[in-house]
């Protein structure tokens, strides 16, 4: 009778990535949160206005006022677009390597990522301002991650790349690169200084359409093939003896998809800056709905990141306007706590 039961065929799920209909209802209730805090984020500015006054501009532009219809359009739309799609971004690199590495601390700015990212823009921005067009950027900063990320791999490879070495190497180039960064913001030109100095703090103050098209191109590249790269992940979670015993390539896993988050990373970095906690962030919140399964952690921890820089963003441009707070410092203020009590969490098991 058992070998009968074990023979049958398995049947159609309805719901083959989430596992669960609760993922499912969970990641709805998310995305409704993200486009109504989107319309909000809309209405908040310098020039405050009215959430019928916004949905004019969006659903009927031949009746709307044309100050508002281009406030509206030209310069919110792609800036609330923008902030969701880099939160998306870095919350997706995070997960990555947190799975990668097994370690729930790691970020992309861990392992020198981030900073290859910051350090190659900044050379850019501040000593060569001339050198790439602003639709460049990205490349240049895939560029810069993607030589961390390989110094990193070589400099932790040990008949296959190991977690720890790949963190604790990660940390030392992390240091240099911000010594180097440090450098280049201390003697550079102040009128280069200052536009990368609020650039570094995770601002969206520059977003337009092309940084939208930029980031949604890459984020379709490097993020959207994930979701079809759960069940590696939940293997390579369980450990290489147990991944290698499924027949699964583990170096060249493992490299694709540390590819992939640099990619996330770099792409997000070009056009926001740091926003370092995101990716810490982003996929913890995840983890308290959905558990260690990546079919639902890859959706949830996106829409948790978009969440984050959108609130962040928003609450930038809210509080003391027209000053706006970037968003990677409001996100920190937020982050950090999460961070401390996790810690604890960590030290009291």
């Amino acid at each position: 009778m058992m070998k009968s039961v074990l023979l049958l065929p398995r049947r159609w799920h309805p719901l083959p990535v989430f596992g669960r209909p609760i993922d499912l209802i969970w990641t709805l209730l998310l995305i409704l949160a993200t486009v109504a805090l989107g319309l909000y984020a809309l209405t908040v500015g310098s020039y405050p206005m009215g959430l019928s006054t916004v949905w004019q501009a969006l659903t009927q532009p031949e009746r709307a006022d044309p100050t508002v219809l281009n406030l509206v359009r030209e310069l919110r739309l792609p800036r609330v677009l923008l902030a969701v799609l880099a939160g998306a971004a870095m919350a997706l690199a995070g997960l990555l390597m947190q799975s990668l590495t097994r370690n729930p601390l790691a970020a992309p700015g861990l392992v020198g990522v981030e900073s290859g990212a910051s350090v190659t823009m900044l050379l850019i921005m501040v000593l060569w301002p001339q050198l790439l067009p602003p639709a460049l950027y990205p490349l240049a900063a895939l560029g810069g991650g993607l030589a961390v990320a390989a110094l990193v791999a070589v400099l932790s490879w040990r008949q296959g790349i190991s977690p720890l070495r790949l963190i604790l190497i990660g940390v030392g180039l992390t240091a240099i690169l911000s010594a180097v960064a440090d450098l280049i913001i201390t003697y550079g030109d102040i009128d280069h200084v200052e536009s990368a100095l609020m650039w570094l703090g995770g601002s969206l103050h520059r977003s337009g359409w092309p940084q939208v098209y930029s980031l949604g191109l890459w984020l379709l590249l490097a993020g959207l093939p994930l979701l079809l790269c759960h069940r590696l992940l939940n293997l390579l979670q369980l450990g290489e003896s147990v991944a290698l015993s499924r027949g699964l390539n583990v170096t060249r896993t493992m490299g694709l998809l540390l590819l992939s988050s640099v990619m996330l990373t770099a792409a997000a970095v070009a056009n926001v800056g740091t926003m370092t906690f995101v990716g810490l962030v982003a996929p913890h919140l995840a983890r308290q709905l959905a558990g260690d399964r990546h079919g639902a952690l890859l959706p949830l921890s996106a829409l948790f990141g978009a969440l984050l820089v959108l609130a962040g963003d928003t609450l930038g441009r809210g509080l003391l306007p027209p000053l706006q707070i970037p968003a990677g410092l409001v996100v920190a203020l937020l982050g950090a706590p999460y961070l401390m009590l996790l810690l604890a969490r960590q030290r009291s098991r």
